[in-house]
């Protein structure tokens, strides 16, 4: 993965779990708490892949903001872009306060980090 190799280099296995589609309706102030993604799982994510379906205009909120020290960033928002992360980094969605917002998630797994 060009990515991986760019950027993390990270020891990877394979994408070892179902993609998750994503939809945040802002009607029911959608969002995706802060959290990481590598938790106690058989596969350990290492890579989280988000990529944007829905076109910026059609919602509102719903930004993918990571913590960055004490800074949050926040990733681009424009339809098809893909965004990859280390999965043991602090993320969420913010709530989403109209229209909808659609996206796709996987991870990637792969030994455990030493």
């Amino acid at each position: 993965m060009i990515i991986n190799a760019m950027s993390y280099r990270f020891d990877l296995s394979r994408f070892s779990e179902r993609i998750q589609y994503s939809v945040y309706n802002g009607s029911e102030g959608g969002h995706y708490d802060w959290h990481v993604d590598h938790g106690a799982l058989v596969n350990r994510r290492k890579l989280s892949l988000t990529l944007q379906l829905s076109d910026p205009s059609h919602y509102e909120g719903g930004e993918l903001q990571f913590l960055a020290g004490a800074r949050t960033e926040h990733a681009p928002r424009e339809r098809g872009m893909l965004i990859a992360f280390p999965s043991y980094g602090v993320h969420r969605v913010a709530p989403v306060t109209a229209g909808t917002r659609k996206s796709l998630v996987i991870w990637v797994t792969g030994p455990q980090f030493r």
